[in-house]
């Protein structure tokens, strides 16, 4: 039996987990020496994909280290860049018949800081290298690559993205949380034709963590507190007190796409909210009601024909991490808004996140569950789900 059991799962948050020169290896010839390395400043790092390599070729060498690697599938030791079908085609496939999943959204890992670490005369093409990694890697029917379109470079830009993504058949597109520090809104009425085009075309937008611009909520000096503990700074929050803002980029993103009126000029345009929690979205839908009742006087909301809670319940979906209340956040939010994710192969993702979905969904009823673990991801999804 898979590890989904008898669940239909639509899985709205999994990762590649891309080898040395994975992203290089898409890029035009004239840009592939500007984009740096995985392991380029990070000698640690280097030895960690080594040692990935090392454990890919002993399960392929060795049956029985296959077969043990399947049956721990979910543990904690084969997770990350040593789990089964991080970047290999055929092992993914296996991967996803062991967990069962009926269709698997994937996102990139470290690529993505790849692309963002390269010079901004290189940066539009290390995206598309991205995507076109990522894309090749979906080629198993039941994944869907989640293509990058960053705002930064202006609407006629991110226009041919989104473009190359529908011609790719893919499952969404990612979106920075936070606009560039130089760039214009994404809620400028210059970028109405590209979320015209990403609603024509039926696609997801989704928000994920570290797609951000490099927002930090936390400032530094929040930790020079005397205390001798280690904070870790990176593109997700290493520490408890960066994890109690990491909503923070996602409601800002979802209050300026109600408040600057793009939900309301594209009614069908759908947003995942991935890696970025969900306790915080009960009190955000009442928040960002008393935020237009605050402003209304004095802001121009005429525009607005829904009150701004009810936006976001017609057009976002959340995914919580594995271990917080699910059922609270459902009794509270609605049915109608949280959907599963594994983060696999990530750690993040625990080793059994089933299990700790379904000890706080106790109480809810068999249509709530099926609308979180399928119906909700679907309806996500919309074409990208067929």
């Amino acid at each position: 039996m898979s590890y989904a059991s008898d669940r239909r799962i639509i899985d709205i948050d999994a990762h590649v987990m891309e080898p040395r020169g994975w992203l290089r290896s898409f890029a035009a010839a004239g840009a592939s020496g500007f984009i740096p390395e995985l392991d380029e400043l990070d000698a640690a790092f280097g030895q960690l994909l080594d040692d990935a390599d090392l454990r890919f070729a002993a399960r392929h060498a060795d049956s029985d280290v296959m077969a043990a690697t399947e049956i721990a599938l979910m543990a904690m030791p084969n997770k990350g860049w040593m789990s089964l079908g991080g970047w290999d085609t055929d092992e993914r496939s296996r991967a996803l018949d062991l967990l069962g999943f009926e269709l698997q959204v994937v996102f990139p890992t470290g690529s993505f800081n790849q692309v963002m670490g390269t010079s901004a005369e290189y940066q539009l093409e290390a995206a598309r290298a991205m995507n076109r990694g990522l894309s090749a890697f979906c080629e198993d029917p039941r994944l869907r690559a989640v293509h990058y379109v960053p705002f930064t470079f202006g609407a006629e830009a991110a226009a041919a993205m989104v473009a190359d993504a529908v011609s790719s058949k893919v499952g969404g597109l990612l979106v920075d949380s936070i606009p560039g520090s130089n760039a214009r809104s994404f809620t400028h009425p210059q970028f109405d034709p590209v979320w015209a085009s990403i609603e024509a075309a039926d696609l997801p937008v989704f928000l994920h963590v570290g797609a951000d611009q490099g927002h930090r909520p936390v400032r530094r000096s929040f930790f020079d507190n005397g205390r001798h503990m280690p904070h870790l700074r990176s593109d997700a929050p290493g520490d408890a007190l960066s994890f109690m803002a990491i909503g923070h980029p996602g409601e800002l993103f979802l209050a300026a796409m109600v408040f600057d009126g793009v939900l309301e000029r594209f009614p069908r345009l759908r947003i995942g909210v991935t890696e970025l929690g969900a306790t915080w979205l009960p009190s955000f839908l009442h928040f960002i009601d008393t935020g237009f009742r605050s402003f209304k006087g004095t802001q121009d909301f005429s525009h607005l024909t829904m009150r701004p809670s009810d936006y976001l319940r017609r057009q976002v979906v959340v995914s919580p991490f594995a271990g917080e209340d699910v059922g609270w956040i459902i009794e509270q939010a609605g049915t109608e808004m949280v959907a599963f994710s594994s983060d696999y192969p990530h750690h993040e993702g625990t080793d059994d996140p089933i299990r700790r979905f379904e000890a706080s969904m106790t109480s809810l009823a068999s249509a709530e569950r099926d609308a979180f673990y399928f119906g909700n991801g679907k309806r996500l999804l919309g074409a990208a789900a067929l």
